[in-house]
């Protein structure tokens, strides 16, 4: 007995653990407060404003994709410094990075304000001015990108989840008073914004070591780092782009009152993802900072699928048992009770995407570059298959499961080949 609660406390206070914890608590909280906008979203808006709304956060999820990518690359290279007690190397990246960033940005709000009417076209939205706020949107969350990963590499796990919890109190204040008021899908992304603001400035704070840290001339690894970037990019755009393509082409191919209940099936359904989320990303710099060292890790990615297999799984058994309920109780209207039926494979396709998530997180952290490739043609996969097959949403859905279990059984050979141990 005494030896299972020694191994039950050193469990909960394995660090995977821990700063999983303090991330799942503080993002968990947010994310409620983001679904429970989004909820007041679809029950506030009428049918063609919500799709309208849902098409705008999918494009706005996939121009973030490569902020991701890009956390990862921050991650993997602030955690290298840090840990290797080079600081001035760690100041110098975060400075130039800052600055980079607010000039691509400005050049990328001059891009997109003269592609903003080709954008609204496909997307069949008449006002073209809400793409050029999503873009300013966009451009303000890749400065938040860098802060979070920095902290990310510092292991301020808590510290993250404060942020993300007042930003996501900032963002439901916002968008319920702005919508309100009549701003429609106006006020929805100015509800982001602030929240991106906040957290912006808020995040600064425990950084201003690394800010005010007067550094000489330090020569950074940039080869290396754009060496790894890109083929890292492109493994997480793809990976991610699982779960935007499919809105964005039901955007295109459906009405506007169809691509609002795919809208709203996509957001019960990624409940699956929001409540695992927090352990891949826990993950990556614990991975880095063992494989750096020269401990084990394996073990790492081991705890990491199991914490994200069973309640993924737990979940789409629920929306399998009760999906109906499951709707009622996220959404309001009779008529988002016809996606009903498509929940459950929904909840398959989310798990088998958290897996896959884990999986790339892994080979990441580790600089293992060569799935970038394989991530990609199953992501086009994905997108061919939908393009291809599109006449109901259970198409859809099975064309996502496919693709996607594709990408599983890739991952997984590859594991075995490169990292399984031979007799």
């Amino acid at each position: 007995m005494s030896r299972i609660y020694s191994l039950f406390i050193r469990l909960i206070r394995h660090e995977l653990i821990t700063g999983s914890f303090f991330i799942f608590i503080g993002g968990t909280i947010a994310n409620f407060l983001a679904f429970i906008l989004n909820l007041f979203f679809a029950r506030n808006l009428s049918y063609s404003d919500y799709g309208i709304l849902a098409a705008l956060l999918s494009l706005f999820n996939l121009a973030t994709i490569p902020a991701q990518s890009i956390s990862a690359v921050i991650v993997r290279f602030a955690s290298q410094f840090l840990f290797g007690n080079e600081e001035e190397k760690a100041s110098s990246l975060f400075k130039k990075l800052f600055s980079l960033f607010t000039l691509l940005g400005a050049i990328a709000m001059v891009v997109m304000y003269v592609l903003s009417p080709s954008i609204g076209k496909f997307l069949r939205i008449n006002d073209h001015f809400l793409v050029i706020v999503l873009v300013f949107t966009v451009v303000l969350n890749y400065l938040l990108t860098i802060n979070l990963a920095f902290l990310n590499s510092l292991l301020r796990f808590k510290f993250i989840s404060i942020s993300g919890l007042l930003g996501g109190i900032v963002k439901l204040g916002i968008g319920v008073s702005l919508v309100l008021l009549g701003l429609s899908v106006y006020g929805a992304l100015a509800a982001i914004i602030g929240m991106v603001v906040f957290q912006l400035i808020l995040t600064l704070i425990p950084l201003k070591g690394l800010i005010l840290k007067r550094v000489k001339e330090v020569k950074l690894p940039y080869r290396e780092i754009i060496n790894y970037s890109f083929p890292a990019s492109l493994a997480i755009f793809s990976l991610f782009s699982f779960i935007s393509s499919d809105v964005i082409l039901v955007k295109h191919f459906y009405s506007e009152t169809m691509a609002g209940l795919y809208g709203g099936l996509s957001l019960v359904g990624r409940t699956i993802f929001y409540f695992t989320a927090p352990i891949p990303y826990v993950m990556f710099p614990l991975l880095v900072k063992r494989h750096s060292g020269g401990k084990s890790y394996k073990n790492l990615l081991y705890l990491a699928l199991v914490l994200v297999s069973v309640p993924s799984v737990l979940i789409t058994l629920f929306y399998f048992l009760f999906p109906e309920l499951t709707i009622n109780i996220f959404l309001a209207g009779r008529e988002y009770l016809t996606i009903a039926s498509y929940l459950g494979l929904f909840g398959i396709f989310l798990t088998i995407f958290n897996i896959n998530n884990v999986l790339v997180s892994f080979y990441l952290s580790l600089k293992d570059l060569k799935v970038s490739i394989y991530i990609f043609f199953c992501a086009v996969i994905q997108i061919i298959l939908i393009y291809l097959f599109h006449q109901n949403f259970q198409t859809i859905i099975l064309d996502s499961i496919a693709s996607s279990s594709l990408l599983l059984g890739v991952l997984i050979l590859y594991y075995i080949r490169h990292y399984f141990p031979r007799p």
